[in-house]
């Protein structure tokens, strides 16, 4: 199936050569670069399929990374994602009203630039896992939703970053944290305890077992809450582990949200307040990742927020849209007791490009005072003049160039001030006393919707 999937992608970028005199012949809505996905309608089976309740999907991102200064190495890397998903509407498909189901997979292959080259903490890209090869379920959930759309209950294995905390102009940057950002997978549960130090939550490329509920008192006003166990999936397992360990990782958001959809003729508007709390134990950072248990506390929360609107747009689809996220925890028992990021995207920049979007987003993850305290002392111990942490800066721009609906193209630049919150480099032979250097980041990946 892989090498079918290559083959297909191969095809499509050599036809990226004849794409002027294609688009100028294609003036039917079916055209090659005019319909939605590379691969069509399947001679109308797609269209049956999703008639009768089938929405099946698979997209490829393939990227390649360049550290030309800065981080633990120079050089350059390639990774790629197969993203396979299936939506159904069980209304149409088994009769059974009001009910819809999902399931995500994925696989992902090559090195990516943080974890080999930047040695950052803000992961430079949103598909970079810790390890090299990876295939694993993802999500896997059933959703049932009144017939008024006031109510909605969604229940299986679940991704936080799916419905919360989310920004729709950050979405567009490829660094991991304008999606699911440094306050949530710094501090919350890894899927492999007391291995590694691991932290993540259930955000990808972690799914966790839970429950969602959705209250739409009015058309502008929601209310989210979920409840995931506490120890997502492994890092090192494909899944489908589905792990209750008896504590429980609790969210709610309260959303304001205006002309979201595709074809709103508004301004798009989007106010979110949000909390949660994690029953687990955490060990307090005054004693460092694998602190004794005895310092451990039970339980820690953070308090965040979202802005995101558009401030401006034309009739010709042009816009100008801002985004503001951030949100603090208690820093004993967490590494990022601080975090903000921020930015703005424009679509429609360069005349006759409408569909193309640029935008810049700058993050800023600090770590408490416990952390600063535990290095510290840790240097008064070792009598070694080793670093100590304090923050980390992301600065990121990049472009979408929609070659079709179906493709996109984002060249892409980040600059990451003090990877790891300053601390020195992980390699063997490294100085034990130096910083990582902050690093240059040049990126490109391409997407394609089969």
């Amino acid at each position: 199936m892989k090498t079918l999937l290559l083959a297909g992608v191969a095809a499509a970028a050599l036809s990226a050569v004849s794409l002027p005199a294609l688009a100028e012949d294609a003036a039917a809505p079916t055209g090659l670069w005019e319909r939605d996905t590379l691969t069509g309608d399947w001679d109308g089976l797609r269209t049956k399929l999703i008639d009768h309740g089938v929405t099946l999907g698979l997209k490829y991102t393939g990227e390649v990374f360049e550290t030309p200064s800065g981080g633990i190495r120079h050089g350059g890397v390639y990774e790629d994602q197969f993203l396979l998903t299936g939506d159904f509407d069980l209304e149409k498909l088994i009769n059974l009203t009001g009910s819809t189901a999902h399931v995500s997979a994925f696989t992902v292959n090559g090195r990516g630039p943080s974890v080999n080259n930047v040695g950052n903490n803000m992961d430079a890209s949103g598909v970079e896992l810790y390890r090299q090869r990876q295939t694993r379920l993802w999500t896997l959930w059933y959703q049932w939703a009144a017939a008024d759309s006031s109510t909605s209950f969604r229940i299986g294995q679940l991704s936080v970053d799916d419905e919360f905390f989310l920004s729709t102009t950050s979405a567009n940057l490829l660094n991991t944290t304008f999606v699911w950002n440094a306050l949530g997978f710094d501090n919350l549960a890894g899927g492999t305890p007391n291995r590694y130090g691991l932290t993540n939550g259930p955000g990808y490329p972690l799914g966790a077992p839970g429950f969602r509920f959705q209250y739409n008192p009015s058309d502008h006003v929601s209310w989210l809450t979920a409840a995931f166990t506490h120890q997502p999936e492994s890092f090192d397992r494909p899944g489908t582990q589905f792990r209750f360990d008896g504590d429980a990782f609790v969210i709610t958001e309260l959303q304001y949200l205006e002309n979201q959809a595709k074809d709103a003729t508004g301004k798009p508007v989007a106010y979110k307040l949000g909390a949660w709390y994690d029953t687990g134990k955490f060990n307090e950072q005054l004693y460092g990742v694998n602190g004794p248990s005895t310092v451990q506390k039970t339980g820690t929360w953070a308090l965040y927020g979202v802005a995101d609107r558009t401030v401006w747009q034309s009739e010709d689809g042009k816009a100008f849209s801002v985004f503001l996220r951030g949100g603090f925890a208690p820093d004993r028992y967490n590494l990022v007791n601080g975090y903000i990021d921020g930015g703005f995207g424009y679509k429609g920049l360069i005349p006759g490009r409408e569909a193309d979007i640029v935008t810049f987003g700058v993050a800023y993850a600090n770590a408490g005072d416990s952390t600063v305290t535990f290095d510290k002392n840790q240097r008064l111990y070792s009598r070694t003049n080793t670093p100590i942490r304090d923050y980390e800066t992301i600065l990121e721009l990049n472009y979408t160039y929609n070659v079709a609906p179906w493709w996109s193209i984002q060249p892409d630049v980040q600059y990451v001030l003090h990877p790891n919150f300053g601390a020195a480099s992980p390699l063997p032979n490294a100085s034990i006393t130096k910083s990582i250097p902050d690093a240059t980041v040049f990126g490109l990946r391409t997407s394609i919707t089969f």
